[in-house]
């Protein structure tokens, strides 16, 4: 079975939900699709856009994945995918969003996947791990965030397996790269109204065995604080 990622579907049947979140379920022979969103996230124009350009992309192979399972197999059971959008920061000047999907499509241990959108509310856009930094800092913040993130998950596999992982192994997944440290959010203890740090989010078989389940690695601000740049110190009270 090939796999995917699934976000979200502007012609979804809508049922009104509490507190005026977004919830819709799109149903076929093929898939049976359930999607869940905040309803801050969608009164943002831009961001309901980008968020609407992801699942396009995503929605169009999975819909191709299905059919091309279905066909000449009779054992074949539609895909089921539950997608979760939350909000894990917001205040003033900031929305940090992230959505978990799972997916069950035939093989033999259902899916996840993760994505997120952090988005910076006065320049309406998204803001990349790397952009919090000034370029000439970028490289030594991501090594920062990267070695932090390395020892949590390197406890998490621990805990998990009872063995201790080859160097290696974390770095597979994990490294001072933004590319590999994509997909996070920003965090907060309740009653702040600051960004305590982030998680880095990695869904179950993305990148280590599925069987070890999915890694959600928090990375407080003291790993990183120094290099910010300072707009986003305050977001952080990191000044």
């Amino acid at each position: 079975m090939k796999s995917f990622a699934v976000a979200l579907c502007m012609g979804l049947a809508v049922t009104p939900a509490f507190a005026a979140d977004y919830d819709a379920t799109e149903k076929s022979p093929l898939y049976e699709i359930h999607l869940h969103v905040p309803a801050t996230a969608m009164k943002v124009a831009a961001l309901k856009e980008k968020i609407l350009a992801l699942y396009k992309a995503d929605a169009d192979l999975a819909k191709s994945d299905a059919k091309d399972d279905q066909e000449g197999n009779p054992s074949f059971q539609p895909y089921q995918v539950d997608m979760t959008w939350r909000v894990t920061f917001e205040n003033d000047a900031m929305l940090s969003l992230s959505a978990e999907t799972t997916a069950d499509t035939g093989a033999a241990h259902p899916g996840d996947t993760f994505q997120t959108l952090v988005w910076d509310k006065k320049a309406d856009q998204a803001v990349t791990i790397d952009a919090l930094f000034p370029p000439e800092q970028a490289k030594a913040a991501m090594s920062a965030i990267s070695d932090a993130a390395i020892k949590a998950w390197t406890k998490i596999y621990i805990q998990r397996s009872d063995q201790k992982p080859e160097a290696y192994v974390a770095k597979s997944g994990i490294g001072a790269d933004p590319e590999k440290l994509k997909t996070y959010a920003l965090t907060y203890a309740k009653g702040e109204t600051t960004a305590n740090g982030i998680v880095l989010l990695y869904g179950s078989g993305q990148v280590w065995p599925n069987v070890l389940g999915d890694f959600r690695l928090a990375v407080p601000v003291s790993a990183f604080a120094k290099y910010l740049k300072p707009q986003w110190k305050a977001v952080f009270n990191a000044g």
